[in-house]
């Protein structure tokens, strides 16, 4: 039986998200991301990517290319909540889902059929149950591997529903597309292999396999010869619960204050424990990340003396290990925090009246207020330190 992949990407989705929320920001360029002077877009309106921005890119050269477009800072808990949302609709039709990030996801529904009817069908019913739940737009690509469901979901957007089968028509067509369609072929790739005179995925398909691998390694080699030639046998992966939780934070200019870097990690501390809190989980092991004014990285570890998700933990924790790091000789530019080795709260086993109740409260009701109201209703302001 031939597999019936769907492939379902969000139509520029935190963009998309803050239009949503923003009348006032609909038809026009908004571009998310920050900080404004030194950070990078992570997401671009279709009318901001008419000025050819995109993501990754500069928000300074956004700035320049772009004067009169609307720049608005990053709501990752506000999209992670959204994309719970959609990653749960994914789950009513199959149970074969890999998540791609949190705006988009392959979904194996081979052998659905008498359930919810065929694979066009299905991605339909999914994009209206999406719209109807979150009021967002996503673009859907049905084939018969995850390759080419991807590149039909990308050839339709935004809102669009593309099936591309493998046939030797369908080929013949898919070739004529330049090589940047292809998945994992990012834009250094894709200047690389124009300086090869290979501009189109039918030149790509061309060039022998043992060539690609010798210029760009084994594995990327033959991923891009499969690619090009339709050829694609991977499996949709079925969705596994993250390793860990984490977030990081680019200054607007570097830092060497200790005190408003502790400032920066209750921040941090309590986006992580919220996140922690609204998917039922508790971290052992604790990360920080410092980036310096000179792009060096370095990182520190810790475990906790018992699983956790309290705010407190993580954010006494995190400035232990702050100060081991040197903030005398060197500034820094980004901080980031980390919980890992998750464990599912219902799988941990606790005592009735351990140390760590009344913080545990205290995260859940801070929860409980975010789930309800939005993140921003409550903060916490600070902490006494022993």
């Amino acid at each position: 039986m031939e597999k019936k992949i769907i492939h379902i990407d969000m139509d520029a989705f935190f963009a998309q998200v803050e239009q949503r929320d923003h009348p006032e920001y609909k038809n026009k360029p908004l571009i998310v991301g920050g900080p404004l002077n030194r950070g990078v877009i992570s997401a671009a309106s279709y009318e901001a990517r008419r000025y050819g921005l995109h993501s990754g890119m500069p928000l300074v050269k956004a700035r320049r290319l772009c004067p009169d477009g609307i720049f608005v800072p990053v709501d990752m808990e506000k999209y992670l909540r959204e994309s719970s949302k959609i990653r749960d609709i994914f789950f009513q039709f199959t149970p074969l889902v890999e998540v791609a990030g949190c705006d988009e996801g392959f979904l194996d529904v081979t052998g659905c059929e008498r359930l919810f009817g065929n694979a066009l069908e299905i991605a339909k019913k999914i994009k209206g149950k999406i719209y109807e739940q979150t009021n967002l737009t996503s673009s859907a690509g049905i084939g018969p591997n995850k390759f080419l469901a991807k590149l039909a979901s990308g050839l339709g957007k935004p809102n669009g529903l593309t099936v591309l089968e493998n046939t030797p028509e369908m080929i013949e067509k898919i070739r004529l597309l330049p090589v940047s369609f292809i998945w994992g072929v990012g834009r250094v790739t894709d200047k690389t292999l124009a300086s090869f005179g290979i501009k189109t995925i039918g030149d790509l398909a061309k060039i022998p396999a043992d060539i690609l691998k010798a210029k760009f390694g084994e594995s990327m080699g033959q991923f891009m010869s499969d690619m090009s030639n339709g050829m694609d046998n991977r499996d949709v992966m079925p969705y596994h619960e993250p390793k860990s939780i984490g977030r990081e934070i680019t200054f607007s200019k570097d830092l060497d204050d200790l005190a408003t870097l502790k400032s920066a990690i209750l921040f941090i501390s309590q986006k992580i424990s919220t996140n922690l809190y609204s998917k039922g989980c508790k971290g052992r092991t604790l990360t920080i990340k410092i980036r310096y004014s000179d792009f060096r990285t370095i990182t520190k570890r810790m475990t906790f003396k018992n699983y956790t998700s309290a705010i407190f933990d993580i954010y006494k924790s995190s400035v232990i290990l702050l100060r081991e790091i040197d903030l005398v000789r060197k500034k820094v530019r980004l901080l980031g925090i980390s919980v890992g080795s998750l464990k599912k709260k219902s799988a941990i086993e606790s005592g009735l009246f351990s140390e760590e109740q009344s913080s545990e409260r205290l995260t859940g009701a801070i929860g409980k207020i975010s789930e309800k109201f939005g993140d921003s209703k409550v903060t916490v302001a600070g902490i006494k330190e022993l």
